[in-house]
Order: C-alpha cells, then structure tokens, then sequence
C-alpha cells in the first residue's frame, strides 16, 4: 500500500477515541450516517405515500419509532459484530469492540427499545409497520449477521432486504397496507445496497481478508463485483419507470432516477476496468451514497409541490 492510499484510510476510517465521549460512543453504536439515511428513505416513503397530509404528530411517531427501531437493530449488529469489529483497524475503535461500553447492558437495551418500538408502532401506526420493523431485525440480525455474513458472500441479499425494510414501513405507516408500490420502494434501496456494500468493502478489502469475511470484492474477480453492481443499477432504473408509471414520483423524480441509475452502471463498468480499483471504489462508493439522498430529496420535494402525484389515484 502506497504512503497516499495509507494516509487515505486512516482519515477515512471510524473515529477514533480521542474524538469520544459518551454521545460520540452512541452515535458511533447506531451508525449515525447509515441510521439516519435509512431513516430519510422510510420517511420519503411515507411522504410518497400520501403521509404529507397527516397531522404532525404522526410524522414525529413515523420519524421517532422509525429511528428507534433502525438504531436498536444497528447496536444489535453491532453486538454480534464487536470480535470481528476488533480485528478490522477500520472498526476496532467502535465502543464495543474496543471495551468502552458494556455489551450484555447495549444487548439489553436495544433489545428493550426495539420491542417497545413494535408495541408502540403497532398502536399509534399501524401492524404493517411493525411487521416491516420486524422483518428488518429478521434479515440484518437473524439472516445476515449470524447465519451468511462469515460464510458467504450472498449475505449480501439478506443484508439488501434489511436495507429496503424501512422503506417499506414508511409506505405502509401511510397507506396501511403492503402494495406493490411498498415493494417497488424497497427495492429501490434493495438494489442500491450491494454498490454501497461493495465499494467500501473493495476500499477496505484488506480488513475484510484479515477477520475472514467473505464479501464479494474479497473472494471474487473485480469483474464478478462489477456485473453485480451492474446488474442492480438495470434493476434500479426499472424500478424508477414503475413507480412514475404508477404516479408515485414525478418527471422529474424519474430523469434524476435514470441518470442516478445510468451513472451507477458507468461506476461498476469503471470498477472493472480498474481492477477493482481501491481508491476509485472509495469515491464511487461516496457518489453511490450521494445519489440515494438526492433522489429522495426530489421525490419528497416533487410530491410536496405537486401532491397529486401520489397514489396513482384519479
């Protein structure tokens, strides 16, 4: 590794403990970034959804219980995560890997925060709701951490599911059911994930390699990668066609889509022409993030200008 490419990973890399405190040891447990991007993706969906015209307090409820409930799973993961976390030097100053906090108490209280979390949303919002929370704990926790994540490189697929779950309970926070629509705004983040996962991990792969997790970028040709993230930058842009089809989003929501979707292509075809290029993956993996908050910040934009959008409804 080159001097450049060394002094780019330590910058890049989690905060360390000089920069810590209590505040810094939570929001580095939940995954601050991650937790509130996905949080944005389920409160778009709910605005998409028609949730624009409910009173305040059901948009603080989606929001807060929302937030909960992602974070609670994230400090999960993060609990069955903190031996290899400790081995990794991108990780092994996160709170639990490096002993700051306790792991049986973070267990218990996200445990007992993710409960309250169901019970409370299946209350004040709705059961779809909570069976969308509840099938995002099932795949990060169940499917991806403890049964695939360190042994196949297809722990990626359940990993995706548990991405796309917020999105799917903000739909349905809104319109009380489980469509179509619902499902086609899961995926949306579904097919985003494997590039999000990927070109961090090819920036990382040598962390990856030392706690003997087999992401793809790890085990597998840079061609391999770069077909799957192909393949998932098709997939988003026909999800984007259904959901202007179906008059969830707007023109405009569609050609920032498709161009998102188009550049997602150009970046893994780029990917593997590299060679799977470390520093190339680290700055498509930044553009990666950046056009999933932007598309969802003109979907919501769009429909709070033009309501009529939503629904597909005449």
């Amino acid at each position: 590794m080159s001097r450049r490419d060394s002094r780019l990973k330590t910058e890049y890399a989690e905060p360390s403990r000089k920069r810590s405190g209590l505040i810094a040891d939570i929001a580095a447990l939940i995954k601050l970034r991650q937790t509130t991007l996905l949080v944005v993706s389920m409160y778009a969906s709910f605005i998409l959804g028609g949730g624009i015209g409910y009173p305040l307090k059901m948009h603080m409820l989606v929001v807060a219980l929302g937030y909960i409930a992602i974070s609670s799973v994230t400090a999960i993961n993060m609990y069955f995560d903190r031996d290899i976390d400790a081995i990794m030097p991108r990780t092994m100053e996160r709170p639990l890997a490096s002993g700051r906090l306790n792991p049986n108490m973070v267990l218990a209280v996200s445990i007992s925060l993710l409960v309250a979390s169901l019970a409370l949303a299946s209350i004040y919002i709705n059961i779809y709701y909570s069976i969308a929370i509840a099938i995002g704990f099932m795949f990060d926790i169940v499917a991806y951490t403890i049964l695939l994540k360190r042994k196949t490189p297809l722990s990626i697929v359940a990993g995706a599911v548990a991405g796309g779950a917020p999105s799917l309970g903000g739909w349905a926070a809104a319109t009380g059911t489980i469509d179509v629509n619902a499902l086609l705004l899961s995926l949306l983040v579904v097919v985003w994930v494997p590039a999000h996962i990927w070109f961090l991990a090819t920036f990382y792969r040598e962390d990856y390699r030392r706690a003997s997790v087999p992401m793809l970028p790890v085990v597998a040709d840079p061609n391999v990668t770069a077909m799957g993230i192909g393949f998932g930058a098709l997939i988003m842009g026909y999800v984007i066609v259904g959901l202007w089809l179906n008059r969830v989003i707007g023109a405009v929501s569609l050609a920032y889509g498709l161009f998102a979707s188009t550049h997602l292509f150009a970046m893994a075809v780029n990917y593997g022409l590299t060679g799977g290029d470390e520093i190339y993956a680290r700055r498509a993996f930044k553009i990666t993030n950046m056009h999933l908050g932007i598309l969802y910040m003109v979907m919501v934009l769009e429909k709070a200008i033009a309501p009529g959008l939503s629904l597909g409804l005449d």
